[in-house]
């Protein structure tokens, strides 16, 4: 009986140790299993997406702000405009009432109403002239005036300009002719009946101008009739140009639409115009408002000093007037 109660306890201890490895299997799996879910809990719990995101900053201005573009908090306050008629620090190169240091042709130029005035019509046209101040040659200046051109009358406001003759070209061609090198050349403008008043080379001027009309569509262009370039109208209203030698003017900037500034010029009445030669950079500015800009490096064209003329030209017909003219160097 002992002996067989001996077999038995062997036979259950044997069963044990066969099943103990099964029981260890299960426990570690049990373990391992336990212990994936923390680790992941862990790393989850101290990884910064797993917390919670803060409220996204505004992008709109705050309640009660101003519109933007409305001012700039702290940039002080734009600059004033300059008063066109502050003088301080200019000459008077005309005094009004006589044609004194200016020299034109007295059939065409007369003072009338304060102003300078020249007119052509039918019954009696004049050539294309100037009047010429005679009081130096101005380099870097500042020149203010103001202008105005009744019906249908052409005329400008040179500086920097020599006095003389037109060159001719061995064409023929009008120097300073429109269009590109190489290309179609602009349509020829037509001519008018010869003027009863002709032109005369003792009064011709050639040089940097700004063009002025009745019809406003070149005003305020910066032009160089004469200069022998590719192109009479240099700069027109609305650019900036660079000029180089032996190229046709190219924009490098704009100011606006070109046509958009002629709501700031007054058709038959007066006009500010405030003319500034600096270096190569020259300025038009009408009525307060920008019109064109050159820098001239052009070293075979360009002019660093010369005579002021006013000029009334043979097309049209009408009155073109000039006062209050004020220089400042």
């Amino acid at each position: 009986m002992a002996s067989r109660d001996r077999r038995l306890t062997i036979a259950a201890a044997n069963d044990s140790l066969t099943r103990m490895p099964h029981l260890y299997k299960r426990r570690r799996t049990t373990a391992v299993a336990l212990t994936i879910p923390l680790f992941l809990f862990s790393v989850s719990s101290g990884s910064p997406h797993a917390q919670t995101s803060a409220a996204p900053h505004p992008t709109a201005p705050p309640p009660g702000a101003p519109a933007p573009g409305s001012r700039c908090l702290g940039c002080g306050t734009a600059p004033e405009p300059i008063d066109h008629s502050d003088h301080a620090g200019w000459t008077q190169i005309f005094d009004g009432k006589t044609l004194t240091n200016w020299d034109g042709n007295p059939e065409v130029w007369k003072v009338e109403d304060s102003a300078i005035t020249a007119e052509h019509w039918p019954e009696r046209r004049v050539g294309t002239t100037y009047i010429i101040w005679r009081g130096g040659e101005p380099g870097d200046f500042e020149l203010k005036l103001e202008v105005k051109a009744d019906y249908d009358v052409h005329g400008g406001i040179f500086y920097r300009s020599i006095v003389g003759p037109a060159p001719v070209t061995p064409n023929g061609a009008a120097p300073g002719a429109r269009g590109a090198v190489g290309g179609a050349a602009a349509a020829p403008r037509p001519q008018p009946a010869p003027p009863a008043v002709p032109s005369d080379p003792k009064w011709n001027v050639r040089g940097y101008a700004l063009d002025w009309d009745y019809d406003p569509g070149n005003n305020g262009n910066i032009q160089d009739p004469g200069g022998g370039r590719t192109d009479t109208q240099i700069v027109w209203r609305g650019y900036i140009v660079r000029t180089e030698s032996g190229k046709r003017p190219r924009s490098i900037g704009a100011l606006g639409d070109r046509d958009a500034p002629m709501k700031f010029i007054t058709l038959g009445d007066w006009n500010q115009v405030h003319i500034i030669a600096h270096g190569h950079q020259l300025t038009h500015i009408v009525n307060g408002h920008v019109m064109a800009m050159l820098i001239d490096d052009d070293q075979a064209a360009r002019r660093t000093k010369g005579v002021i003329a006013l000029q009334i030209e043979q097309y049209g017909m009408g009155r073109i007037s000039f006062r209050n003219i004020w220089l400042k160097q």
